[in-house]
């Protein structure tokens, strides 16, 4: 690639000589179904060129599936045949689309860049670089792209430009761990390594809350129903905040030395949540009350999902878990060859990266 000067580095053009490339090793698409169609088949699997640290995400309607794995990979959801690779965007975040665009993290020399991809050919549109890299996953909405990195700003460009609207700083540089914003009811949420939880006006940053919480470097925040619930990133602590106002609904501290390092997923009346001591817990919404945990063989960093009354989840031990979302009993679980990290769900298949640099498609029926 040619060199550029100063000037062009700073340029938010898009990169017109940066070409989509597939990364080494080539993708490898492998059919590992059992041969009887059923929950828990794994229906197809590829290789996407290194570890995945992040959950896929799955657009509606076109039947394609982005991952970050060594750089972004578009693949075909019916097959697991790759569309598109480009290495220069993806760090360990979860990409995410909006129309006819991807958006991901990426990475530069001397820093980071937030990129916006053609979901067609996964050329770039448009780029900003940034001093720190970020490994969250964008957050887009009403024509904005929220999102977060090392820095002590939170950022708000226009999605189909890239072109900044807004940042307010909402917390303070040194060690841990960055969560990705949330947004619901018109409010957008976002959780500081110091452990302030903050409210904004998404279009114009105008703070409208902040509440210190128990513990730092919380994970990512599931706004719900008017609720806010939140776990402590380095401690067993679950919260729950009132949505409009921060105040505290209520707060439990899990039978646990482990850490909550993932967002939490809800059904009815019911909260699940992942800790580092290798057990998802099922706590009352209402009441923050525990009603039942399972044990798995390794530290959960996978985020749940529910879906048909099934919860499902990665562990560090090498599996993928399906258990009844009422009282927790083990359903079926799948092997990959590293730790399986957060899934996603879409038309009776789940998707799911694991650090063995493989994208799995399961079904779920």
């Amino acid at each position: 690639m040619p060199k550029r000067s100063p000037r062009q580095r700073r340029s938010r053009r898009p990169l017109e000589d940066i070409q989509p490339r597939t990364p080494s090793p080539p993708a490898q698409t492998v059919g590992t179904g059992t041969g009887t169609p059923g929950a828990g088949t794994v229906r197809w699997r590829v290789h996407v060129g290194g570890r995945v640290h992040s959950a896929p995400y799955v657009t509606d309607g076109t039947g394609t599936v982005y991952v970050t794995g060594r750089g972004v990979w578009a693949v075909d959801t019916a097959d697991g045949s790759v569309r598109w690779t480009n290495a220069d965007a993806g760090l360990r975040g979860s990409p995410t689309a909006a129309g006819d665009t991807v958006y991901a993290s990426g990475h530069a020399a001397y820093g980071g860049t937030l990129l916006a991809l053609d979901a067609a050919d996964g050329r770039p549109r448009w780029h900003r670089r940034m001093k720190r890299y970020s490994f969250t996953q964008p957050l887009v909405a009403n024509g904005l792209l929220h999102y977060v990195n090392g820095s002590r700003y939170l950022r708000t460009v226009d999605a189909a430009t890239g072109r900044r609207r807004w940042r307010a700083k909402y917390q303070r540089r040194g060690w841990g761990t960055e969560s990705a914003p949330a947004l619901a009811d018109g409010t957008l949420y976002a959780a500081g390594k110091d452990g302030t939880v903050w409210a904004f006006d998404p279009a114009t940053g105008k703070v409208r809350w902040k509440q210190r919480i128990i513990g730092r470097s919380p994970a990512t925040p599931l706004p719900h129903d008017g609720t806010l619930y939140v776990g402590d990133g380095l401690g067993p602590y679950i919260q729950a905040l009132d949505g409009t106002t921060g105040a505290f609904r209520w707060r439990t501290k899990l039978d646990s030395l482990g850490s909550i390092r993932t967002t939490p997923a809800i059904s009815g009346n019911t909260l699940y949540v992942g800790c580092q001591d290798h057990r998802l817990w099922a706590l009352n919404a209402t009441t923050g009350a525990i009603r039942w945990h399972v044990t798995t063989d390794g530290p959960i960093d996978s985020s749940p999902v529910v879906a048909d009354g099934t919860v499902y989840f990665g562990s560090d031990d090498g599996h993928l878990w399906a258990i009844s979302a009422e009282n927790g009993r083990v359903r079926w679980k799948v092997r990959t060859g590293g730790p399986v990290m957060s899934p996603v769900v879409a038309d009776g298949v789940l998707y799911v990266g694991s650090r063995d640099g493989f994208l799995y498609a399961i079904d779920t029926r």
